[in-house]
C-alpha cells in the first residue's frame, strides 16, 4: 500500500490556507524583507548564514529574489533543485543588498499576477521556502522579527499538509505539540538539531520521519537562537 493518501482527501487540504491568503502572506513577507534589506548595512552581506552554511546573506537573498525572477523568465529547468537555486545565486552575483531589494520590488506587479496561478501545494511550498530563508537571514545578522507572520502560518501549514498526506505517520501528533507556531515551522523546516528537538519535548524519530519526504534533515549541530 502506498504511504500517501489519495489526492483530495479531507485531511490533506485542511492545513493549506486559501490561495488568496497565501498570496497575501507572500506579499507581506516580500515587502517586509525589502524594507529590511534597505535598512541593514551592506557590510553584513558577506556573513555566512548558519542555517544555510553554503551561502552568505547576499547569496541567500539572491535565491529569495531569484525565485520570482526564474519563474517570470521561464527558467524552469531542474526547478527546485540545487542547480536551479544556484543559478539564481550566480545570476545576481555582485549586486548589493539594496540592488537586490530594488530588483525584488521591480518584479512585484508581474509576479503578483502569476502567484494565484501556481497550484497548491506548490504555492504554499514557495512561501514556506522564502519564509524559511527570511528567518535564516534574520538570524545571521541578529535581527529577529516577523515570527508571528502569516508566512510562518503558511509554512507550518504546508509541512503539516506534507505529513497529513502520508498513511504511516499521524499529523495529529504535530497538532498536539505544545510549542509556538514559529517553533513548529522551524523544527519541521530542518532548522533545529536533535538536542533542540529533544529540549522542546518532542520525539526526534517522529520529526525525522515527518520531514523525510522533502530534502530537509535535522542538523547535526545546534544553532543557538
Amino acid at each position: 500500500m502506498s504511504d500517501y493518501v489519495p489526492a483530495g482527501a479531507d485531511k490533506v487540504e485542511k492545513y493549506l490556507l486559501p490561495v488568496g491568503d497565501v498570496v497575501s502572506a507572500y506579499v507581506e513577507l516580500r515587502d517586509r524583507m525589502i524594507a529590511f534589506l534597505r535598512d541593514i548595512p551592506e557590510e553584513v552581506a558577506n556573513i555566512t548564514v548558519p542555517h544555510c552554511p553554503g551561502w552568505t546573506v547576499r547569496e541567500t537573498v539572491s535565491h529569495m529574489v531569484g525565485v520570482p525572477d526564474a519563474l517570470l523568465s521561464g527558467d524552469l529547468d531542474g526547478i527546485a533543485s540545487d542547480e536551479w537555486t544556484q543559478r539564481q545565486v550566480e545570476r545576481h552575483r555582485g549586486l548589493t543588498l539594496a540592488d537586490l531589494a530594488d530588483k525584488w520590488e521591480s518584479q512585484a506587479e508581474a509576479f503578483l499576477k502569476m502567484l494565484p496561478l501556481i497550484p497548491q501545494p506548490s504555492l504554499s511550498q514557495l512561501v514556506f521556502d522564502v519564509a524559511s530563508h527570511e528567518h535564516d537571514v534574520r538570524h545571521a545578522v541578529g535581527r529577529p522579527g516577523g515570527r508571528d507572520s502569516a508566512a510562518v502560518t503558511v509554512g507550518a501549514g504546508f509541512m503539516k499538509n506534507v505529513i497529513a498526506m502520508r498513511r504511516k505517520i499521524d499529523v495529529a501528533v504535530v497538532d498536539g505539540w505544545l510549542i509556538p507556531d514559529f517553533e513548529v515551522f522551524r523544527i519541521l523546516g530542518g532548522r533545529r538539531s536533535v538536542e533542540q528537538v529533544e529540549a522542546a519535548g518532542l520525539d526526534v524519530e517522529f520529526v525525522k520521519e515527518a520531514i523525510a519526504p522533502l530534502p530537509i534533515s535535522i542538523p547535526a549541530v545546534s544553532i543557538p537562537e
